[in-house]
């Protein structure tokens, strides 16, 4: 069991946050995602305010109903989840993740971290390690009986890729000078529901830090893994959240936001998705530790990027102007 960390309030009390929103630059026409975007010196046109040679970003990938989430520093990579939405035969999120990762040259992933074994989370897994060369591929290792994880496991084996189970308490190999990543959930023994290890509440919950700042990355963790979080460590403030399972009731609880009081929260959601995503009592919450323009989904502002240079830090959007008067309403249309 990892150990109990104190408060760093008073750190995050000096932060400010330099501008949350940097309007996307045109430099050329309709490009790979389907709105006006350009290339400005061989990187994406969201382009941070923050202006360092050694900045670390966190890009929210818009790629529907799912999640896919691109770290990056000194030209490094790493992804976390590799989705698909659950049309698998349109093919459609493999599409928007293999476009942003080639807008930005990536050829390399450090490492691909899959918080869990949902589709929507690993349906295109096998696709990226096939496409680009990846270091090292992690995960919960929980048993799962999908066709889509089987195959995953055959396709690692084969093709001799290495392969690490994380629990809590274990710190992943960060690849880039400065930037730490802990793992806080799964515990060792996983969550249960019943006799199964639930897919869901055992998610890799990563603590990443860069300098002063703290990005909370929450897979589809639920009230229970909320709850052994909480039950475990004495800090788990951070600046920024990606919230939990696409912004579902399941998970953001009153007590989690507390404890973590993020001023940015990151929500990633399919456009018009089938589960009403998110919903409401989420939404409710969030607007109890932070206001609508400093809340961001991908079903509004398609990707969204975070970069900072460990004090200050700027988010961008592709959608721009981010517009906070559609934030605050659920994906079945019920506002807060």
């Amino acid at each position: 069991m990892a150990k109990k960390r104190r408060s760093k309030k008073s750190q995050k009390q000096m932060k400010k946050i330099i501008s949350l929103i940097l309007g996307l630059i045109v430099v050329v026409a309709v490009g790979f995602f389907g709105v006006e975007s350009g290339i400005i010196g061989g990187e994406s046109s969201l382009v941070p305010l923050v202006d360092d040679e050694h900045a670390f970003s966190l890009h929210v990938i818009d790629m529907g109903q799912g999640d896919s989430l691109l770290l990056s520093k000194d030209g490094k990579y790493a992804l976390i989840d590799a989705g698909e939405t659950m049309s698998p035969g349109e093919r459609e999120s493999r599409e928007a993740i293999f476009a942003y990762l080639d807008s930005l040259g990536v050829k390399k992933l450090e490492f691909l971290l899959l918080t869990h074994q949902d589709y929507d989370h690993i349906g295109s897994a096998i696709d990226v390690l096939k496409r680009y060369d990846v270091g090292v591929v992690y995960d919960n290792g929980v048993e799962h009986t999908s066709k889509t994880y089987e195959n995953l496991m055959t396709y690692l084996a084969e093709e001799d890729v290495s392969y690490k189970v994380v629990r809590d308490g274990d710190f992943i190999s960060s690849p880039w000078s400065g930037v730490s990543i802990e793992v806080l959930s799964p515990p060792e023994d996983l969550i249960y529901k019943g006799k199964k290890a639930d897919v869901n509440e055992n998610s890799i919950v990563l603590k990443v830090t860069y300098g002063e700042t703290t990005y909370l990355l929450t897979g589809d963790a639920e009230t229970e893994a909320e709850e052994y979080i909480l039950s475990t460590y004495a800090d788990i403030d951070a600046d920024l959240l990606k919230a939990g399972h696409h912004g579902s009731s399941s998970s953001s609880t009153y007590d989690f936001l507390r404890a973590v009081t993020p001023d940015v929260i990151l929500i990633s959601c399919g456009a018009d998705n089938d589960y009403g995503h998110p919903h409401i009592e989420p939404l409710e919450n969030f607007a109890k530790f932070t206001t609508a323009d400093k809340i961001f989904r991908t079903d509004i502002d398609g990707d969204v990027v975070v970069t900072t240079d460990g004090t200050e830090y700027s988010v961008a959007v592709r959608n721009a102007p981010h517009d906070a008067s559609k934030i605050l309403i659920s994906g079945n249309g019920v506002k807060v």
